[in-house]
């Protein structure tokens, strides 16, 4: 079998291995939105939580004023009956000024507790919308999560064909050229083979001799890149 021969099947692998490089920055390649809809969760779940403190804070608040307002009225419903009972003017009107003070402070806790209230309430409504935002948010993130999965297992497919296919064709290789090839390919991040371009080494761009890229579009062996050692070869685009 002439080097031309090998130069066309070494040019193949060429391109599955430059197919199979796409391939993985294709398999770690996130979507673009990946980076956005995380950073709307993160927004989300955190407006969520200082909502939550400030809800409970509002619903401590608002129990409190309640406590208080309930024992301020059991207070001025027994100063009350103990206004019924008196004897005299005097403890009359001791009483008389205890319910009147009572009654103010009742009054003035039952305002406070109604603006609390509607407080409260309007936390809640704020965060059960935040809440379903969260909950939209965690939606959107795992249906690009899909996404990406879905995508990195198609790739695993094709990366599976496409090196069954590369395998077939080493085979069609003399051992010492695949040797030579797989050593190269392992040094060189996945590409082993490099063509000559404008008398240079497509791979690294090293500007080669005259001689010796006349040595490889000769074709009587199968040679080095000198700065690089991927195996180069001449293809004939004409």
């Amino acid at each position: 079998m002439s080097v031309l021969v090998y130069y066309d099947i070494l040019y193949r692998i060429k391109l599955i291995d430059e197919k199979i490089r796409d391939l993985y920055v294709k398999k770690n390649a996130n979507p673009n939105n990946l980076n956005e809809v995380s950073k709307k969760l993160k927004e989300a779940e955190l407006k969520l939580k200082y909502k939550s403190t400030e809800a409970e804070a509002a619903s401590r608040k608002n129990k409190h004023i309640f406590d208080v307002l309930s024992e301020e009225s059991s207070k001025h419903a027994r100063a009350e009956e103990k206004l019924l009972a008196v004897k005299n003017s005097k403890e009359y009107q001791a009483a008389l000024k205890e319910v009147s003070q009572l009654k103010k402070a009742v009054a003035s806790l039952g305002e406070q507790h109604k603006v609390s209230q509607a407080e409260a309430d309007k936390l809640v409504v704020e965060l059960q919308e935040i809440n379903n935002s969260v909950k939209e948010a965690v939606k959107k993130y795992e249906s690009v999560l899909v996404q990406i999965k879905d995508n990195s297992n198609m790739v695993e497919s094709e990366l599976a064909d496409i090196k069954e296919v590369k395998e077939k064709i080493l085979c069609e290789m003399p051992e010492d050229i695949k040797k030579r090839y797989l050593k190269a390919h392992e040094s060189k991040n996945g590409t082993g083979v490099s063509i000559i371009n404008n008398e240079r080494c497509s791979a690294c761009n090293m500007s080669l001799p005259k001689q010796f890229c006349n040595q490889v579009v000769k074709a009587d062996l199968v040679y080095h890149c000198p700065s690089c050692q991927r195996l180069i070869i001449y293809i004939n685009k004409e």
